[in-house]
């Protein structure tokens, strides 16, 4: 089966090279035992290292079935070992982490296979330790850690067995009990060993092969040959034949051999071991039957073998993943500093919120170095597309806008509460109002919940509509609101006992069917909405004034948590709007800088801005009168790309050659007419309207130049382009802006969609000043909040009551002033803590030589060592980024704290997300790999023979 041809083998030595094996020539059979013999420092392990697979030749060649090793590749090389030889080592080269039967079981394992439990406790009675299964390697003796060896080498069913000095530490007793084991195996196995006990050799051996310095002097084999006697007296035994018919001469030794207390053997047959040269042993030459297993070894076995190697120096394994914890803590804490964004600050807020809601108003952001932006109110539509967008429940609020002049505000008072005055609890309680929200029927379900923001109607009913007999809506239904529950307590506060509408308020519930004024207007409270809860740290607010800093900054707090909800919004039928509170139909507002807007007429007139642009999608024809005739009997206004609208006001501004040169009559005559169709008292009629605006165009020109074309410049934010645009005026728009004031060289004109959008303007435009939207539970909307809340350019949202928004940009400056230094000592942290952790894994693993090359031998692959050590690496890696990832949130925590109570700003800059987790695990895990890695390929090159030898 196996044969040896000239096989030499040198060892490099200090003094020179010496021959452990010069020119060996041996052939061994399928099965038997055979004993190499000799002296120590003959050759006979390097021998028995040759034939496993150990170790490999300098010249000469080995073969297995007729195949040769010098065609072995390193894999087959491991392969040979798990398929074909069982090793049991003199030094018994057990795995000190595992008991004895996983230190058996896992000889098996890397055949891929599982041990059948019956086959497995037989093998233990074999070699006679079945109750030490679950004891530790360090808890047997020599005798039975050779035994577990024996057991090991066995498991995997091998055909060839070596055994290097197998009772070399053993006492005599134990010694046999071996050889007697190995004599069994040996009837089916080849069974090799290697001793200097020429007695055993001689008892046990079928062959012994004696060496002198590398080369073979004897080679003898032994065979049984049949005595025909019936006793046989030795030094020790007086054996007698079973069943044989003794003589009397027979009987007398017999009697002797009691009489002098010798021990009586009876035996089958009486041979004698003939002794005599070995002959040429057949080999075969076909290697056809030659199959390798590659080793598998199971990812359980490689974890467990990673946890037990971490108890080896835990002193030393705690001290290196605290100091490298430590390391990547300060690294991930100094990164988050590093890598400090708005948006990411904002989102932190959004997402840990303690606000109910969060209400929000636009901006649209021309250039962000200019500061150039604009007012945003979003159209339904616009809030809808948001809604969509970021998975958020969101609802628009509009502002008051006075219906006598025009005048918009956000805030207006309650005017039964103008004259109360309060000291305590003037910072909670309120008495103004800033903003109004509509719901409509199928909005408010039957157990009162009003929206998906989770306001619910606790008492009276929400607002509706109502009409009489004929159809008619009845006026008074219009002027009915519904207010939060912390706007009525608010009240019946600040009435301190004082009669509202003549009548008694002694608890907030008693506010349904008051009347309010506000705005100069009269509304009647029909219900009462719970908004929320308020948070019970502000309740101190209710018995204090603004006294020290930290009252102060409860009070900022407390007025950003009721202005981020709807606490003080009125609630009103859907429909209020058209109403009650003039509506732009349509037509909305763009304050532009004067910097970005520029226009000129075709004849040479002064350049001159526009302040205000309007968009118009449909505009309501009561509010336009184009230049051309008036007689359309559509309800609705549709600007073509090229055509814009100026307000009534500018007239007089684009045609202002013509106007100059009129007498003061005719002036007055325009400026008359401009007022009448601006003013909304006289409810003129369409037609009266038009007269007057063909009365202003006559003065100033005659009928074909009514048209005007303009020249439009602007540069573009997103191009960096100028766009220069020829646009008609090709009529004028009233009632929507008297409250603003109108210079003669400040233009105001509406648009469509597709030229607002060439000119980079939100075309979104609406009613609604401002969304009220909650972010709980919502990670992806927050995300995109933020990402809005920071846009440098087009639609930017802003947090409304909330200076946040602006203590970050305060700050962020000096912030990424110093991210670069927090950037650089990071990296060298970072850097230290790799190499903390690289140099333990390395010199764990180069300590752990011994146990690579046992497991080696025993027929695993290099992936498998390699595998066994990432698995070690991997699990250190992991709580080290465990550990590293808990000091950092804790250490952002502690940061935060400090700049919340020393530096008074209650926004979390020091925030620890998922990047640093990444970072930390990233570079963790990649390092353990690494470390493991480059050892692991480099020892893998080594003999296993080597890495067991060398500690």
């Amino acid at each position: 089966m196996l044969e040896l041809k000239n096989v030499t083998k040198l060892y490099q030595t200090k003094s020179g090279k010496v021959c452990a094996l010069n020119g060996i020539n041996l052939t061994f059979p399928s099965n038997g035992m055979v004993f190499i013999t000799g002296k120590s420092g003959c050759g006979k392990t390097t021998l028995l290292n040759v034939i496993g697979g150990l170790d490999g030749v300098d010249s000469g060649e080995n073969s297995i079935l007729g195949k040769s090793f010098s065609r072995f590749t390193p894999t087959e090389y491991d392969s040979y070992r798990n398929t074909f030889i069982g090793f049991v080592f003199q030094e018994y080269n057990l795995l000190p982490e595992f008991t004895v039967e996983k230190n058996i079981k896992i000889a098996m394992e890397l055949q891929g296979d599982s041990v059948n439990d019956s086959e497995f406790n037989s093998l233990l009675e074999t070699v006679e330790i079945t109750n030490l299964k679950n004891r530790k390697i360090n808890e047997l003796s020599g005798g039975q850690r050779q035994r577990v060896a024996i057991a090991r080498a066995l498991v995997k069913k091998p055909r060839i067995i070596m055994a290097d000095e197998p009772t070399g530490a053993l006492d005599s007793a134990t010694g046999i009990q071996v050889l007697e084991i190995l004599k069994k195996l040996s009837k089916d196995k080849l069974v090799i060993v290697v001793s200097h006990d020429q007695d055993f050799a001689e008892k046990y051996a079928d062959r012994i092969i004696r060496l002198i310095d590398g080369t073979v002097v004897e080679d003898f084999s032994f065979s049984e040959k049949e005595i025909n006697k019936n006793v046989q007296d030795n030094d020790e035994f007086f054996i007698v034949k079973h069943g044989a018919d003794l003589s009397c001469e027979e009987k007398d030794a017999l009697a002797l051999a009691i009489k002098n207390k010798k021990k009586i053997e009876i035996t089958e047959k009486l041979s004698y071991r003939e002794k005599k040269k070995t002959e040429k042993v057949e080999t075969t030459v076909s290697d056809k039957g030659v199959t390798f297993k590659s080793s598998k070894m199971k990812l359980k076995s490689s974890l467990a073998l990673g946890l037990k190697s971490l108890g080896v120096k835990p002193l030393r394994l705690v001290f290196t993943i605290l100091l490298s914890a430590v390391a990547f803590a300060v690294f991930g804490l100094f990164d988050t500093v590093a890598n400090f964004s708005t948006a990411k600050v904002i989102n932190n807020l959004l997402k840990n919120t303690p606000y109910p809601s969060i209400t929000t108003y636009g901006e649209y952001v021309i250039d962000e170095k200019d500061s150039d932006k604009y007012e945003v109110r979003f159209s339904q539509e616009a809030i809808d597309a948001l809604s969509k967008k970021t998975g958020l429940a969101m609802k628009g609020v509009y502002d008051f806008e006075n219906n006598t002049n025009g005048f918009v505000r956000p805030t207006y008072s309650i005017q039964e509460l103008s004259s109360s005055s309060i000291t305590l609890g003037k910072n909670y309680y309120v008495n103004s109002i800033n903003g109004i929200m509509e719901f409509s029927d199928n909005e408010i379900s039957e157990s009162g919940r009003i929206g998906n923001l989770g306001y619910k109607l606790v008492h009276g009913e929400y607002p509706s509509f109502r009409y009489d007999s004929n159809g008619k809506l009845i006026a008074s239904s219009v002027n009915e609101i519904a207010i939060s529950t912390f706007l009525a307590e608010s009240i019946c506060y600040r009435l301190d006992g004082q009669p509202l509408n003549g009548l008694a308020v002694n608890e907030y519930s008693d506010i349904v069917g008051k009347d309010l004024t506000i705005n100069g207007q009269k509304f009647k409270v029909v219900g009462l909405i719970d908004c929320g809860k308020i948070d019970k740290k502000y309740d101190v607010l209710k018995n204090s004034t603004v006294s020290n800093v930290n009252t102060r900054t409860l009070v900022e707090d407390f007025n950003t948590y009721i202005n981020s909800g709807a606490f003080k919004c009125i609630f009103t039928a859907s429909g209020f709007l058209k109403h009650l509170n003039k509506s732009t139909n349509g037509a909305t507002i763009y304050y532009t800088g004067n910097s970005v807007w520029t226009i000129s007429h075709t004849n040479a007139v002064p350049q001159n801005a526009y302040k205000y642009v309007y968009s118009v999608r449909g505009y309501d024809q009561n509010n336009v009168l184009l230049f051309s005739q008036n007689s359309s009997t559509d309800n609705k206004i549709a600007l073509s790309d090229d055509e814009v609208l100026i307000h009534v006001e500018n007239v007089r501004a684009l045609f202002r050659n013509e106007y100059n040169d009129l007498d003061a009559n005719s002036k007055d005559k325009i400026i008359s007419n401009v007022k009448d169709i601006s003013s909304p008292y006289l409810n003129l009629s369409i037609s009266e309207k038009t007269q007057k605006l063909n009365e202003i165009l006559s003065l100033l020109t005659n009928e074909n130049e009514r048209i005007k074309t303009i020249n439009v410049t602007k540069t573009s934010a997103v191009t960096d382009k100028k766009i220069n645009k020829p646009l008609k005026v090709v009529g004028v728009y009233y009632g929507i802006d008297t409250n603003y004031d109108v210079s003669w060289s400040t233009y105001k004109f509406m648009m469509n969609d597709n030229l607002m959008q060439e000119f980079d303007i939100f075309s979104e435009q609406g009613d609604f000043s401002r969304i009220i939207f909650s972010t709980k539970g919502n990670l992806y909307g927050s995300k995109i909040i933020s990402e809005y809340m920071t846009a440098n350019h087009g639609l930017s949202l802003n947090w409304y009551g909330n200076s946040a928004l602006s203590t970050i940009k305060l700050n962020e400056q000096a912030i990424r002033q110093s991210a670069d230094l927090f950037l650089y000592v990071a990296v060298v942290l970072a850097l230290f803590s790799v190499f903390m952790f690289f140099n333990y894994i390395v010199t764990s693993i180069v300590n752990k030589r011994p146990s690579i090359g046992i497991l080696r031998a025993l027929g695993s692959g290099r992936k498998d060592v390699l595998l066994m050590f990432i698995c070690e690496s991997v699990i250190i890696a992991l709580i080290n980024a465990v550990l590293a990832t808990l000091l950092t949130a804790l250490g952002c925590v502690f940061v935060n704290m400090y700049i919340n109570n020393v530096m008074n700003i209650s926004i979390p800059f020091a925030i620890f997300g998922i990047r640093q987790l990444f970072i930390i695990l990233g570079i963790s895990v990649f390092t353990a790999i690494a470390s493991s890695t480059l050892p692991i390929i480099k020892i893998s090159k080594e003999k296993p023979v080597d890495l067991i030898r060398k500690p």
